[in-house]
């Protein structure tokens, strides 16, 4: 009976320019292998109960329900409690044990003894001390206060990125963001809004007049004078239908015309736009609009700048900025995952191929 892989990523930072050096699989044999940079290695012998995607790391309950994480050439147990719930970002592993609320980024750190609600992102991690009464963030080893819960909910909402959070304080009625260890005050008088975030943004409807803003690395920018029809938040990037049924794209402090006209479908993964368009198959990266394939491959994933797919030919192949490579070809593919830029597929009942940095290896 044919078994399938149990498919899992990690990478080495927050940058979605750069691939990931690791990914992890169960093999036929219910093994848990990892590749790592380059080499093959077998991490337990035995099926894991979960698996989850890391940064730099591979996080697993191992059959005995240890969570272990598997970081710089060794796996070591991060806590034996069992059942955690877990959050696996870039950076952080966040669990929470009875209440106490942890994070694992090469050393546990326990946050919170008794939680409320929480936030783990890349390079944050927000949550609501129930017994100090404070609404806090984790953020580059500092605990920092954001909100006082002494009267009640303190947060009437909020939103977050990679590295930034978005809020609205129930006391004084503020839009706020918490970017790079400061805190800035968007609107007054808010008590509800439109917002999504990104890796160094917030896209946001202005309570006063409706117009569509993003912040952007400390700026605000004034995008439409009316909201747009859909808008999506990626790495770094922010696309949007506006009022014409133009595609517009938000990127680096400037706006560009992906297309002038509403496309079939378009997608947001990360830093790419991915639009699919009658036969045409398009991405919009670092400002420019690229014709992948004439045909809309019916299999594509897309991660960290790194678009996977299987053409018409059945041949997997990667693109990534700009140019196309082949992954597999001559085999059938049962399935492939991209993720944070690395692919590793299953051709076989016994054989996994991972693309790493422009070359291919098997196992």
């Amino acid at each position: 009976m044919m078994r399938t892989f149990l498919l899992l990523f990690t990478v080495l930072s927050a940058v979605h320019a750069r691939t990931q050096d690791v990914a992890g699989f169960v093999d036929y044999m219910d093994r848990l292998y990892v590749f790592d940079k380059g080499v093959f290695r077998q991490v337990e012998p035995r099926k894991p109960i979960s698996i989850h995607k890391g940064g730099n790391y591979i996080a697993y309950a191992d059959n005995r329900d240890d969570l272990k994480v598997y970081r710089d050439g060794e796996s070591r147990i991060v806590d034996r409690a069992g059942e955690l719930d877990v959050i696996v970002t870039d950076h952080f592993l966040g669990f929470t044990v009875a209440g106490i609320l942890k994070v694992f980024d090469g050393r546990t750190r326990m946050l919170c003894p008794n939680v409320g609600k929480y936030i783990v992102e890349d390079s944050l991690v927000a949550f609501e001390d129930i017994v100090n009464q404070k609404v806090q963030v984790f953020y580059n080893e500092e605990t920092i206060k954001l909100e006082d819960q002494l009267a009640g909910n303190a947060v009437l909402a909020w939103q977050s990125g990679d590295n930034v959070l978005a809020w609205i304080s129930s006391y004084d009625r503020l839009l706020k963001v918490f970017y790079h260890g400061r805190i800035y005050e968007l609107s007054d008088l808010v008590r509800e809004v439109d917002m999504k975030c990104g890796l160094d943004m917030v896209a946001y409807r202005d309570p006063y007049d409706h117009t569509f803003k993003v912040f952007h690395q400390g700026t605000i920018y004034d995008l439409e004078e009316r909201m747009p029809h859909r808008y999506e938040v990626g790495k770094g990037v922010l696309a949007w239908l506006d009022l014409t049924g133009s595609l517009k794209v938000f990127e680096g402090g400037r706006v560009h015309t992906a297309m002038t006209f509403e496309p079939q479908a378009w997608h947001m993964v990360d830093s790419l736009l991915v639009i699919e368009d009658q036969s045409f198959f398009n991405v919009f990266s670092n400002g420019k609009l690229h014709t992948v394939e004439r045909v809309v491959p019916q299999k594509w994933q897309a991660s960290w700048g790194t678009l996977a797919y299987v053409d018409v030919d059945r041949t997997l192949k990667v693109w990534r900025n700009g140019v196309a490579e082949v992954v597999v070809r001559g085999q059938p593919v049962q399935e492939f995952v991209v993720e944070r830029g690395l692919v590793l597929a299953r051709l076989n009942i016994g054989t996994a191929r991972v693309w790493w940095r422009g070359r291919t290896y098997d196992h």
